[in-house]
């Protein structure tokens, strides 16, 4: 029966990945729609806007990974998981924080700060300090670190890449191109760029999910 139970749990998690990839798809080509229609998205679609639908939704994935990693920590404290505390509080923190990041622009208020760089030592410092959590989730959770794997990838590279390349790519566009053809191009950028983090949160969110689901579903066990 419990068997059955988390069978069901990981085939509605594997729906709702489907379903929500379908519906960020939707977003995407609907915002790009009504760029090449009407020269610039609805409030609620822009993905380049704050607290728009996207934005919401991204705030949405981020918070609800955090969610997960606080529920992995109670996970830790009274069904003494392998994992140590310092890997889910501080995906934890992070998570919040990038939430809230998301819902009050707080990077570009504070432009003075190179957010890419902050990120990107936060990351690289819970990779460090969390090696040995890592080295056990390639060891007995390997599906599951793949695609947080995957869904990092996407968003660095979409994400932090696309920002990266938005000064020499509007300059070339700028120079070269007819300015209609600049204007779609620096929109389809912003999509892809938007879109990318989108997704790579989606990946993250699902992988959490169903490392939360496997750890529940697990006999408590006793420490010796």
């Amino acid at each position: 029966m419990k068997q059955r139970t988390q069978m069901t749990a990981q085939k509605f998690l594997r729906r709702g990945l489907i379903a929500l990839i379908s519906f960020e798809f939707g977003l995407a080509l609907t915002y790009m729609a009504l760029i090449v229609k009407r020269g610039e998205a609805i409030f609620l679609l822009d993905f380049n806007g704050l607290r728009s639908l996207p934005s919401l939704l991204q705030a949405a994935h981020l918070f609800a990974i955090g969610g997960i990693c606080a529920l992995l920590l109670l996970a830790r404290q009274h069904r003494m998981q392998s994992y140590s505390w310092f890997l889910p509080a501080a995906l934890m923190l992070l998570c919040l924080f990038c939430g809230i990041d998301e819902l009050t622009k707080l990077h570009l208020a504070l432009n003075q700060v190179n957010w890419q760089i902050v990120y990107l030592s936060l990351m690289a410092a819970i990779l460090v300090f969390s090696w040995g959590d890592f080295m056990w989730l390639w060891r007995d959770h390997r599906p599951t670190l793949l695609w947080v794997l995957a869904g990092i990838s996407i968003f660095l590279l979409g994400g932090f890449g696309g920002e990266m390349l938005k000064a020499p790519i509007t300059a070339a566009l700028n120079t070269h191109s007819p300015p209609r053809i600049a204007f779609l191009l620096e929109h389809v950028r912003i999509l892809v760029e938007e879109f990318a983090e989108l997704m790579g949160e989606t990946l993250v969110l699902y992988a959490f999910a169903k490392f939360a689901l496997e750890v529940w579903s697990r006999p408590k066990t006793v420490a010796s």
